[in-house]
């Protein structure tokens, strides 16, 4: 993959911190910098795609899918079946 330069300004703790991060494990900077930021949206990303998980969130998500058959456009007119609504057209 083709890099581009990107120039950035860190505090100088994070500078030492990379800096003793270099120096064990004989990787450079800027590879330990460009592995912490794959790091960081591959996460960001997984929990960009889930939820958010609270007591409430389990609870409504521990009921999904577990009933089968029923009307198809559920869905759509669940006020019909629930309150007797006008069906959606």
């Amino acid at each position: 993959m083709a890099k581009v330069r990107f120039q950035m300004f860190l505090d100088e703790s994070q500078k030492s911190a990379l800096e003793r991060l270099q120096h064990d494990s004989k990787m450079p900077v800027a590879e330990i910098i460009r592995k912490a930021i794959d790091k960081f949206l591959a996460e960001w990303k997984q929990k960009k795609q889930m939820p958010v998980r609270d007591v409430i969130t389990e609870k409504l998500l521990s009921v999904a899918g577990i009933c089968n058959g029923g009307p198809k456009d559920l869905a759509d007119n669940h006020d019909h079946y629930l309150y007797g609504m006008p069906k959606k057209k």
